[in-house]
C-alpha cells in the first residue's frame, strides 16, 4: 500500500471544508427552523407540538456539532498520519544512508 503525505494533507482540507459546510449550513437554515408560539394556533395539542419542534431543533443543533467534531478530530488525525509516515520515511532513509545500505542503481544482478 503506498501512502503519500501530501494526499493525506488534502483529504484533511476537506475535513475542513465539510465541518464548514456542515455548521454554515445548519446556521443559515437555524432561522427557517423557529417556529413562533402561535403557529400551532389555538389547538388543544399546538403546545406539545411546538414543543416538540423546539426540542426537535435543539437535539439536530447537537447532532451537527457533534459532527462537525468528528470531522476535525478526522483532520486532526489525518494531519498526524501525515507527519508520521513523512517522518518515518526520512528517518528511515537518514538511517539507510549512514549504514551505506542504500545501493547504487542500477543494481548489476548476476556475475
Amino acid at each position: 500500500m503506498e501512502v503519500i503525505p501530501q494526499e493525506l494533507c488534502r483529504l484533511a482540507e476537506a475535513c475542513t471544508g465539510a465541518a464548514t459546510a456542515v455548521t454554515d449550513g445548519w446556521t443559515s437554515a437555524l432561522g427557517s427552523l423557529r417556529v413562533g408560539g402561535t403557529a400551532a394556533g389555538n389547538t388543544a395539542a399546538g403546545g406539545a407540538v411546538l414543543a416538540a419542534h423546539a426540542e426537535m431543533v435543539d437535539v439536530a443543533g447537537t447532532a451537527i456539532g457533534r459532527l462537525a467534531g468528528v470531522l476535525d478530530q478526522d483532520l486532526d488525525a489525518l494531519l498526524l498520519c501525515a507527519f508520521d509516515f513523512s517522518t518515518t520515511d526520512e528517518a528511515t532513509a537518514r538511517d539507510l544512508e549512514a549504514t551505506g545500505a542504500l545501493l547504487p542503481f542500477p543494481f548489476p544482478f548476476g556475475g
